[in-house]
């Protein structure tokens, strides 16, 4: 699977068209780490092969899971690309957006931890997003 980091933003219709394709695009502030968002696809395609899927489509349903949350609108509006500052994308295969390429911005920082809401009770680090995340599959 091929993650990549990009400056700028991409419009919902856009990124729709680019779920379509398999390019799943979100807010760079959902993605703890490199390994938090590759989990999290692995999750999605779990979830979609077992029927254990909360949304019915596979952008969508990786944003329930990067978030943490249980409800697609609260979800969206954590994890869009519309509006944010720099987006990650993933997908299967290699592909090029046609906006400043940065890896730098799926590195964990704590400003991710803050956007999600997310208080830190140990260490400071990518972990806390896994936590998150796996609190919604407990409630599955």
């Amino acid at each position: 699977m091929i993650v990549k980091g990009y400056q700028g933003n991409v419009y919902a219709k856009k990124s729709q068209e680019l779920a379509f394709r398999g390019i799943y695009v979100f807010n760079y502030l959902c993605v703890g780490c490199r390994e938090h968002i590759e989990w999290a696809y692995n999750k999605m395609l779990e979830n979609f092969s077992r029927g254990k899927n909360i949304a019915n489509k596979e952008h969508l349903e990786m944003m329930l899971i990067l978030s943490g949350k249980r409800q697609i609108k609260d979800a969206i509006a954590l994890c869009s690309s519309e509006g944010s500052e720099n987006i990650v994308a993933i997908s299967a295969e290699d592909f090029e957006l046609s906006l400043p390429r940065n890896d730098k911005i799926i590195n964990f920082n704590e400003k991710k931890l803050k956007h999600l809401k997310i208080t830190p009770w140990r260490n400071k680090d990518c972990e806390m997003f896994f936590e998150n995340s796996a609190m919604l599959e407990l409630e599955r």
